[in-house]
Parts: C-alpha cells; structure tokens; sequence
C-alpha cells in the first residue's frame, strides 16, 4: 500500500494521520507477507486498532467543531471498521485462523475508499465553509 498526494483531502492534521494509516498497513502487509509471530501479528493489529481510534477521535472531533452535517454517518462508518477489525483481533488471542491476505486487500480497499471518498467530503465541505480553520488546512492548499 502506498501514499499517494492526491489522497490528501486539505486538512493537515487529517492528511498526516492517513499518511500514517497507510505506512502501517504497509507494515502489517510486510508482517503477514513474511510468516512473522502470530503474536508479532497481533501486536501489529492493535497497534493499527488504537492508533485508528485515535485518529478517528480526531476526525470526529474536527467534523464536530466545523458543523459537518453527515457526522452521524461517518461516525457509524468509523464504529463498523473498528467492530471488524476488533473481531479479528479477538480471533488471534483465541488462536483461530484468518485470512492474512484477505484482512491486508480489506483494509487497503477500505482505507482508500475512505479517504478518497468519504473524508474528502469533509475538505470539500471546509473549502466551501465561512469557518475559519487555518489550523487545519493544509499551506499548500
């Protein structure tokens, strides 16, 4: 998985977390793509989860301080992915089998579907707000 610019949506702190998303999914692929430790697995898939929740937090926050309008869906959004993921990780503390590549072409398609889809929405919709939110957007932007 790879970082492309045009995955940035406009919000600086938004677009480095996703940067980051990104480097770890990467990290994890490499991870299952090299048989590591079940338990090295897992690890790696908590990380992801808490480092996620993290950045949804923000997200949600921000999308809250802007008046985004379709916080709820979003926020129902986020709740799904962290519920699947979970469910997974309960799976590896269990010792159960998973598919590693299915979760690595999961997370990938969700993550850039997300982004390009569902949080340049949010970018979009800040562009065009009267809020003033230099913090947020990015310089170049």
């Amino acid at each position: 998985m790879e970082w492309y610019d045009n995955y940035n949506i406009g919000i600086k702190l938004i677009d480095e977390q996703h940067r980051e998303l990104v480097t770890m999914v990467s990290k994890l692929q490499k991870a299952l793509s090299t048989d590591a430790e079940r338990s090295q697995t897992g690890e790696t898939i908590k990380f992801l989860v808490d480092y996620t929740r993290t950045h949804f937090a923000d997200e949600e926050s921000l999308m809250n301080q802007i008046g985004y309008p379709d916080l709820e869906q979003h926020r129902r959004i986020h709740k799904k992915l962290i519920g699947d993921i979970t469910e997974i990780l309960i799976r590896l503390k269990k010792g159960k089998s998973f598919n590693a590549m299915e979760l690595i072409d999961f997370l990938t398609e969700w993550l850039m579907h997300h982004i390009t889809q569902e949080d340049k929405k949010i970018g979009r919709f800040l562009e065009r707000s009267t809020i003033a939110a230099p913090d947020y957007i990015n310089p170049e932007n």
